[in-house]
């Protein structure tokens, strides 16, 4: 057996170098296998005539494949080699875009969407939290995983104008009516990801049994600031209790109706400014909502710290109301005006500065409303209130649009994103009032 004497403490550096492993995921894998897949949208529908309804069901069907295969992942990450598992998810990734170059009938590239989806979910959904909780067990974690996934954001700020320049010169016509003449840029990006995530997994691994990540007094002090936080914390109710108050389910109704809305403005949003605007510029507004979003993701762990759940989320939901109204502003617009250009940038950054409603928003909000008592459930369930809003959204947006237009489809999101937080936030103070009269009355017991 193994003696304190016989391991070695890992340096800080290495950590670090981990973290940006993980970043690098996030900002080429990641970005590459889910991020730039809107900006295909358009050409795809032009080219093959398709809805743009029955084509976004890709969105759709890889969310749902992804919460099925996500459990089992996360058990295969306990018991396989971790790079082995790592390196599956780039070669199914990979494999999924090869899928989508030689396909030209709808099932095949939703067959592509789910490939797609599940694997990046082995490298960056499950994969990244796995590394991060293993190298920072204790103190540290929290601005970890912070950092590790603004690299996502990071990519979307180079990789959204490369995609459309490499969409630019394998098409034929203006961005609106324009067709491929060529799949070659799906093989691009699967090389691309392929080589990068080959790359990445030379390096990245999780600690050996020889090596210490942590000192003895690190953990020592982490568990103490954690005793001590749960000494005044709200101990929570159970999954059973929190089923039967109405409030949770006016919550869940909310946030599976904001999911509904906020479908669109990720999924849709290359699709419809491609009627608006240049290819070149759609890319630079992508690029824009990177920065917007690496500025939400770090600054909205701030708010939910500093202002609560129902101030942060209040303040989501402005930021969404306007970035859709300026979508609408850009609807009602002539194609390629400077106006349309300075909504659209206007729209990628209010956008992206509320990203962290969905991004970290489920993990805090179910601890923080619902307490830690069955944390994993109550993660569970206002994660998957939003996913299935989520999933009805894109192809919603689409039915719309052809039923009538880009302007009425953008009028009934913005009717979903204000109802939707506005149930939210209502129900968050409800739950707030009720956490308050629970602890007064387990004090006046003590």
């Amino acid at each position: 057996m193994d003696t304190a004497s016989d391991k070695k403490v890992v340096s800080q550096g290495y950590k670090y170098f981990m973290i940006f492993l993980c970043m690098l995921t996030q900002a080429i894998p990641y970005g590459i296998a889910q991020n730039i897949q809107p900006l295909f949208v358009h050409p795809l529908v032009n080219t093959f005539h398709f809805t743009l309804a029955s084509y976004t069901l890709i969105f759709t069907f890889g969310a749902v494949a992804a919460s099925i295969a996500s459990p089992f992942i996360g058990k295969g990450l306990g018991k396989v080699n971790f790079k082995v598992m790592y390196m599956a998810g780039i070669i199914i990734s990979a494999l999924a875009y090869v899928i989508f170059g030689i396909s030209t009938k709808l099932p095949g590239f939703y067959g592509a969407a789910i490939l797609c989806m599940i694997g990046s979910t082995f490298f960056s959904g499950q994969g990244v939290p796995w590394v991060i909780n293993h190298w920072f067990p204790g103190k540290g974690r929290g601005t970890a995983l912070g950092v590790a996934f603004c690299g996502g954001s990071i990519g979307n700020i180079f990789l959204q104008p490369i995609t459309q320049k490499i969409l630019a010169s394998n098409m034929v016509g203006g961005a609106k009516t324009g067709h491929l003449t060529s799949m070659k840029p799906f093989f691009i990006f699967a090389v691309a990801l392929f080589i990068i995530g080959l790359i990445i997994t030379l390096f990245i691994r999780t600690p050996k049994d020889d090596e210490i990540v942590a000192s003895a007094e690190e953990l020592k002090a982490a568990k103490e600031e954690a005793a001590a936080a749960r000494a005044n914390m709200f101990p929570g109710w159970t999954a059973k209790e929190v089923m039967k108050m109405p409030a949770f389910w006016i919550f869940s109704i909310g946030f599976l109706i904001i999911g509904i809305g906020l479908a669109s403005l990720n999924e849709d949003y290359a699709a419809f400014l491609d009627t608006k605007l240049s290819l070149g510029t759609v890319g630079f507004v992508g690029a824009m909502y990177g920065v917007g979003c690496l500025i939400g993701n770090v600054g909205g762990g701030v708010l939910f710290d500093k202002l609560g759940t129902a101030k942060a989320m209040t303040f989501a939901g402005i930021m969404y109301v306007i970035s859709i109204v300026m979508m609408i502003m850009v609807s009602l617009q002539p194609f390629n005006t400077s106006f349309s250009k300075y909504c659209a940038i206007a729209y990628a950054f209010f956008c992206g500065f509320a990203v962290f409603s969905y991004m970290s928003g489920p993990a805090f909000m179910s601890k923080d409303l619902f307490g830690a008592k069955e944390e994993g459930v109550m993660l569970g369930l206002v994660g998957l209130a939003y996913a299935i809003g989520f999933a009805i959204g894109a192809p919603l947006f689409g039915v719309i649009k052809g039923m009538a237009n880009f302007t009425v489809a953008w009028y009934v999101m913005l009717a979903c994103v204000i109802v939707g937080f506005v149930l939210l936030i209502l129900a968050v103070i409800k739950i707030k009032k009720m956490q308050k009269a629970y602890m007064a009355n387990m004090n006046n017991k003590q």
